[in-house]
């Protein structure tokens, strides 16, 4: 018998909260099905559990890649897609950064049609202002869409594992926040649950990114891949978290450590200087090893694991007397609204999880070559390279967003019967829950929480090696120890966090292990023992799954061996991220 918990029942099950999650709703609503979407928290309030990281406030603007017409100046499509291809450096998937190229336009308009305003017709982009409380709007925007139709949300909704049957998704298990289990029948499910930002102690993703649309589709027998691949970039820790995004800065950047050392000159190899670092950072925001402003990077993250940076983690960046090249009026004022002014202050500033290229692997109509019924959008899905122009996640989460909503109504359609049968439920949630209330262990979750985000900050951004990477692990599976052995409920909702540590060490070990099995340098990927590019070995995908025992299994295939890649040396477009 199945203990008493409640029981829902929709066509398509959306799971997140974010951009990619409204646009997926709307689609499989219009497209005829009965829609239901599950966010943790509160749905649509910026920077708490359930808002996504679409509306988490914390740059001075946001883009949408845009694409012009065929054989226009601005943008046109093959130059554009071309230069997607270059910023993934052979990984990106061809198919469906075309279908980006050729769609995304079609998206923008669709966000027009519901009221958003962007800075032009020719630029997609999206200032801070004080008025939309420094978020893009998007998610507000849909919010007030979904609200005109008739589809389910369901807040302070935890999912923790997919309801899988013969190869075949069929609705979700999870618990609510008081640690209460429910499931959730349906006939597709749309993973729209973000990245995994909380496993980094600094991150511009909201509380409750937590990896959890990975961890649970790798579980239910999807693959994920290209997750070695992690965008960061700079953004103050102290007084407040703010982008520090320098495009086309025409001065050196100035860094002094907490002793007023200026320190940048001690990481560059020999005959780069640090004018020459700095005019190479001006194109792209992003960590990236494709040319020598990787050690600008190096020196930032490296001087704080030294010992050598402020209380708050951070090196002081010195910005007076310079200016931004790409709208400096835009970034002082947001600056100045989140109590930093430039012109006088030092800021403080470190390197923090942006995003992740890869995700879980998905076709061209954002479904799961090996879960029938499963889909993915947004960061959760997929299909960038080691590198991605700017604009392109957000826009992607439209894009792509849209393809799975509408794609998964037609799949629902196939749904199959049946009850979720009491042994499934002990396998998937119930033993699970039952030893979490049994726990009689002296350290909460949220503990091992900030344990593991700070031993994954240090360890797997910016710069890694093969110790480093052993290091890692050790720590996980010490983790994984701790939570069997130690772990403590002191109150209802410590369940919720239990379930999302599991998520997070799972996901940490995928990332470890893909990190360490690529053994050399590319994109956001560094291995300062492996500091070259290895086209050779290494011009190829690693993609994770899992065995039937439930042991991690990585494998080497490139998904462009059919196309093939060519090397241009270059991005067209710049800045280009």
């Amino acid at each position: 018998m199945l203990p008493p918990m409640k029981t829902y029942e929709t066509d398509v099950l959306v799971v997140g909260g974010g951009g990619a999650a409204t646009a997926s709703t709307i689609a499989a609503h219009d497209a005829g099905a009965r829609t239901m979407l599950a966010v943790k928290g509160q749905f649509g309030v910026p920077g708490v559990r359930g808002a996504g990281a679409t509306s988490n406030p914390k740059a001075d603007f946001w883009t949408i890649r845009t694409v012009g017409p065929k054989g226009g100046l601005f943008n046109p499509p093959d130059l554009t897609y071309q230069d997607m291809l270059q910023a993934g450096l052979g990984l990106a998937d061809p198919a469906l950064c075309r279908i980006f190229v050729d769609e995304v336009t079609e998206a923008i308009k669709r966000l027009r049609s519901m009221g958003m305003r962007f800075q032009s017709k020719m630029l997609a982009t999206m200032p801070a202002t004080k008025e939309s409380k420094g978020t893009n709007n998007i998610v507000q925007i849909q919010k007030a869409v979904i609200a005109g139709t008739n589809t389910q949300v369901l807040e302070h909704a935890n999912l923790t594992d997919l309801i899988v049957d013969q190869g075949r998704c069929r609705g979700a298990v999870g618990i609510d926040d008081e640690g209460n289990p429910f499931v959730v029948h349906a006939g597709a499910v749309i993973m729209a649950t973000g990245g995994v930002g909380q496993l980094f102690k600094y991150s511009f993703n909201p509380p409750g990114n937590t990896g959890d649309g990975y961890a649970m589709a790798l579980r239910a027998g999807a693959a994920l891949f290209n997750m070695e691949f992690m965008q960061q970039g700079l953004a103050t820790t102290w007084p407040t978290q703010c982008m520090v995004m320098l495009y086309e800065m025409e001065e050196p950047y100035r860094l002094l450590n907490r002793h007023g050392k200026a320190f940048l000159a001690d990481y560059l190899p020999d005959g780069l200087s640090v004018l020459d670092a700095s005019k190479l950072k001006a194109y792209h925001w992003p960590v990236s090893c494709r040319d020598a402003a990787i050690h600008l990077d190096r020196a930032i993250h490296g001087e704080v694991l030294a010992g050598r940076g402020t209380e708050h983690d951070a090196v002081f960046l010195d910005l007076s007397g310079t200016q931004r090249g790409f709208q400096p009026e835009v970034f002082d004022a947001y600056m100045k609204e989140n109590g930093l002014d430039i012109g006088t202050d030092l800021l403080q500033v470190q390197l923090h999880h942006h995003t992740s290229n890869g995700g879980i692997r998905i076709d061209t109509d954002a479904q799961s070559p090996f879960v029938r019924g499963l889909f993915a959008c947004g960061e959760a899905a997929g299909w960038q390279g080691a590198d991605r122009l700017g604009g392109t996640m957000l826009g992607g989460s439209q894009v792509f967003g849209w393809r799975a909503g509408t794609k998964a109504a037609e799949v629902a359609r196939e749904r199959p019967q049946g009850d979720l049968h009491p042994d499934d439920f002990e396998r998937l949630l119930g033993e699970r829950l039952a030893r979490q209330r049994e726990a009689k262990g002296g350290t909460r979750p949220q503990v091992l929480h900030r344990a593991l985000q700070q031993a994954m900050w240090e360890r797997l951004l910016v710069e890694k090696d093969a110790q480093q990477l052993a290091q890692a692990q050790r720590f996980i599976d010490d983790q994984r120890g701790r939570m069997h052995e130690d772990l403590q409920i002191a109150e209802p909702f410590d369940h919720v966090l239990a379930f999302e540590q599991r998520n997070l060490l799972d996901v940490a070990e995928v990332i470890t292990q893909a990190g360490t099995l690529r053994t050399e340098s590319r994109g956001s990927h560094y291995r300062a023992d492996h500091p070259e590019r290895d086209d050779a070995h290494w011009l190829a995908n690693i993609f994770v799954s899992r065995d039937a025992q439930g042991e991690l299994v990585l494998r080497k295939q490139w998904i462009n061996e059919e196309v093939g890649w060519e090397d241009q040396g270059r991005i067209r477009i710049m800045p280009w991220g």
